[in-house]
């Protein structure tokens, strides 16, 4: 099990300025890079300040400019929003840029209120998304592609530039649903799977429909499974249990947009109670969150399970310096007992 980091830029008020919440997702990615994570991801929303990122591969290609190592990825492009014509030649740009580091991460969507606003609907976006993922992995493998489908065809049409990585860049796709797993697999994609803010059974849940479905399926090459969850290394389980609160904040925030029962004024999202909201010991009991021994300790059930990739979902806390504190935590306390595991059996295998 490796490890990368989620940079969302989230921004609740004012009192941080857009360039300021770019200034600290850049810096995060940089410390993620000397830390030893392995990618940085960067999301996509549009239309409110919560994540105040609309383009995703944008802000990986300016975190690759910055950074040494770490491959950027992004978590993740909303395919029913973009012409695939279009999407297929920045990928390739991207890639470029990032000197071959990119990782597709991909979806349909979550938030209802932006799809109101976008005039998409679930049905809509599950269509959008397969139809465009046919041609935009066509015109990134192959020359003069050709396409015929209900909602688009296309004549012999090349994308202009192709990626460095061949085919293409690793594929992740996030979805819930059995359909989108299914789909997902036989098109040979990796699985990125987000439980929010739920107990450690929903991701023994989403891990064992991956696992069925690989069964099912018998893809030519093993995909992978990767899971983003909120994450906090503390100084002690007490400072911990207060970084729940501002992860309270956020589930409240999330569950308003999901549902579109959000109040929202300037792009800011009031953080309204919602029903059935986690209790701050609660959420400290279903996250990786707590101590650095803690943290060892819950991680093991992820290691167990089968996880490829766990990714610390970082910049939660209202404060900066503390994000900063927990990630390095997390890689000097944490990380090496996972990756001096790893070295050991990799060189094993190579005896």
């Amino acid at each position: 099990m490796d490890f990368g980091i989620f940079i969302p830029c989230h921004r609740l008020d004012d009192s941080v300025s857009e360039k300021e919440t770019v200034a600290n997702a850049l810096e995060v990615a940089r410390l993620a890079d000397e830390a030893g994570f392995s990618i940085a991801w960067f999301p996509e929303h549009h239309l409110v300040q919560y994540i105040a990122c609309p383009s995703p591969m944008m802000l990986a290609i300016a975190a690759a400019a910055r950074t040494k190592r770490i491959r950027v990825g992004t978590a993740i492009l909303v395919i029913p929003y973009y012409n695939p014509l279009r999407l297929a030649g920045e990928i390739g740009l991207a890639d470029i840029l990032c000197d071959g580091r990119l990782e597709i991460g991909l979806g349909r969507g979550a938030f209802t209120y932006e799809f109101d606003r976008f005039g998409v609907n679930e049905q809509i976006a599950a269509q959008r998304l397969r139809d465009s993922m046919e041609i935009i992995d066509g015109l990134l493998k192959h020359d003069d592609f050709e396409y015929s489908g209900k909602a688009m065809s296309l004549p012999p049409t090349t994308a202009v530039p192709k990626p460095i990585q061949r085919p293409h860049p690793p594929i992740w796709v996030a979805g819930r649903s059995p359909d989108t797993t299914r789909w997902s697999i036989e098109r040979g994609y990796n699985q990125l799977a987000t439980p929010w803010r739920e107990p450690f059974e929903r991701v023994e849940s989403a891990y064992q429909q991956f696992r069925r479905t690989v069964d099912e399926v018998r893809p030519a090459k093993q995909p992978k499974f990767a899971i983003s969850r909120m994450t906090y290394v503390g100084a002690g389980e007490d400072d911990a249990l207060r970084a729940m609160r501002d992860v309270q904040i956020h589930h409240r925030v999330f569950t308003r947009l999901f549902t579109n029962t959000a109040t929202v004024e300037r792009g800011y999202t009031r953080p309204e109670p919602v029903d059935d909201e986690y209790s701050c010991e609660k959420l400290l009991g279903n996250l990786v969150a707590g101590s650095p021994a803690t943290c060892i300790e819950k991680l093991r059930m992820y290691e167990r399970l089968g996880v490829d990739h766990y990714i610390v979902y970082a910049g939660f806390l209202a404060d900066h310096a503390a994000t900063m504190r927990s990630i390095t935590r997390f890689a000097e306390h944490v990380m090496p007992h996972f990756t001096e595991k790893s070295l050991t059996a990799q060189a094993a295998e190579n005896i």
